[in-house]
């Protein structure tokens, strides 16, 4: 199941009606974000989450409002609350911070 693609106006909506959600922050230039897309939609169907996803590039307010430590970056939102911000490309990386975020 692919990913939705979120914008600037659809992210906050997201947030605020989900219980718990991912979403991916990407750029389309982003070789590695390309390549850890695929093992984000399949870990967190893995575990049952849901996960969405955003060109920063072509979204511009969501983009000023996070400090991203890289891209791809994925973040954890509970209740319309930011929880948590990683930077990952490596699945076990992911899978350790979904676990964690799921706790």
């Amino acid at each position: 199941m692919a990913m939705t693609e979120l914008n600037d106006d659809t992210i906050f909506t997201t947030i605020d009606t989900e219980p718990m959600v991912f979403i991916d922050f990407y750029a389309s230039w982003c070789g590695s974000c390309r390549v850890a897309a695929p093992m984000f939609e399949k870990v967190a169907a893995e575990y049952g989450v849901k996960i969405f996803k955003i060109d920063v590039e072509k979204n511009p307010k969501i983009k000023e409002m996070l400090d991203l430590p890289g891209l791809p970056s994925v973040g954890c939102f509970k209740n319309g609350e930011p929880k948590d911000l990683v930077n990952v490309t490596k699945e076990e990386a992911f899978r350790e911070f979904v676990q964690k975020m799921k706790a």
